[in-house]
């Protein structure tokens, strides 16, 4: 039987031998959100299960999102709206993780921040001064709020010697309307604007986002399983972090595209559902 048969008639299908298993006995699972556990803001159908079954059964569960232009206060209160209840702990966004590191490295800096004001505040309880002129650095985020005038700004910064640091690679975001520009799309025509490419990349598919929330949860790699619809950051992150990882078929990644990808998920799962019913020991 061929993994197109496979994922129809089981909704699920392994890639590496006893991944289903292995991943029953994870106690963390770290999950992307858009086009993982909801869309747009709508839960999927198997979210509020998967939820459940993590909490039922005394496990972690850790949202780890390239979503660069919200605060953590602002997931928290969405999640509780929906029936999740989770902490600010439970939150690792890249844009939150980027003004921390960028802290942890540098000091105090002065940010000029292409983004909403939800993340310029983030970059403010850092440590940083966000300011519109005369930056050490330039960050470029998810902006819904994009404007010209911040493009030039920006290419301008950069041009006369500013840091470049961009949150994420991602060039879009999934929505229910379709794929919306992400900071990885608006970071590239900076660079072709200015004519330097990005110091710093930060957010998925770099590692040490999970690194961290393993060392925070106390768990080990075996231990822990990267839930994503995103093999090039997702998936890829889970692999170069050593982790279990988990591929679901909501959001970008096809299941032909799971299959051709150089880049191999330990298992593929219709949706967060089936990976509930699998946690469950239901299938």
């Amino acid at each position: 039987m061929n993994n197109s048969s496979k994922i129809e008639q089981f909704s699920y299908f392994e890639i590496s031998e006893n991944a289903k298993e292995r991943i029953r006995k994870c106690k963390l699972f770290i999950l992307d959100i858009d086009g993982t556990f909801y869309i747009s803001g709508k839960l999927f159908d198997g979210s509020k299960r998967f939820y459940e079954a993590i909490k039922s059964q005394s496990r972690k569960m850790v949202f780890l999102t390239n979503n660069s232009n919200r605060t953590l206060e602002s997931y928290v209160e969405e999640f509780k709206n929906m029936g999740i209840e989770i902490s600010k702990e439970q939150i690792v966004t890249a844009g939150v993780a980027t003004a921390q590191y960028l802290y942890d490295e540098f000091g105090s800096k002065k940010v000029y921040v292409v983004g909403t004001d939800d993340i310029k505040l983030e970059f403010q309880n850092a440590g940083h001064q966000v300011v519109e002129n005369n930056p050490e650095i330039v960050v470029v985020t998810f902006d819904k709020t994009l404007t010209y005038e911040k493009l030039k700004k920006a290419t301008q910064f950069i041009s006369r010697g500013a840091l470049f640091v961009v949150t994420n690679p991602d060039l879009n975001c999934p929505s229910d309307e379709g794929p919306l520009p992400d900071a990885g799309a608006i970071a590239s025509l900076i660079r072709k604007a200015s004519g330097m490419y990005p110091n710093i990349v930060f957010g998925k598919p770099e590692p040490k986002l999970i690194e961290m929330v393993m060392k925070h949860n106390n768990v080990t790699r075996e231990e822990t399983c990267m839930v994503g619809d995103r093999l090039y950051t997702d998936i890829l992150a889970g692999l170069q972090a050593g982790t279990l990882t988990c591929l679901v078929l909501t959001g970008e990644a096809t299941l032909e595209q799971a299959e051709k990808s150089p880049i191999k998920p330990h298992l593929v799962a219709k949706d967060i559902g089936t990976l509930a019913d699998i946690i469950n020991g239901n299938i």
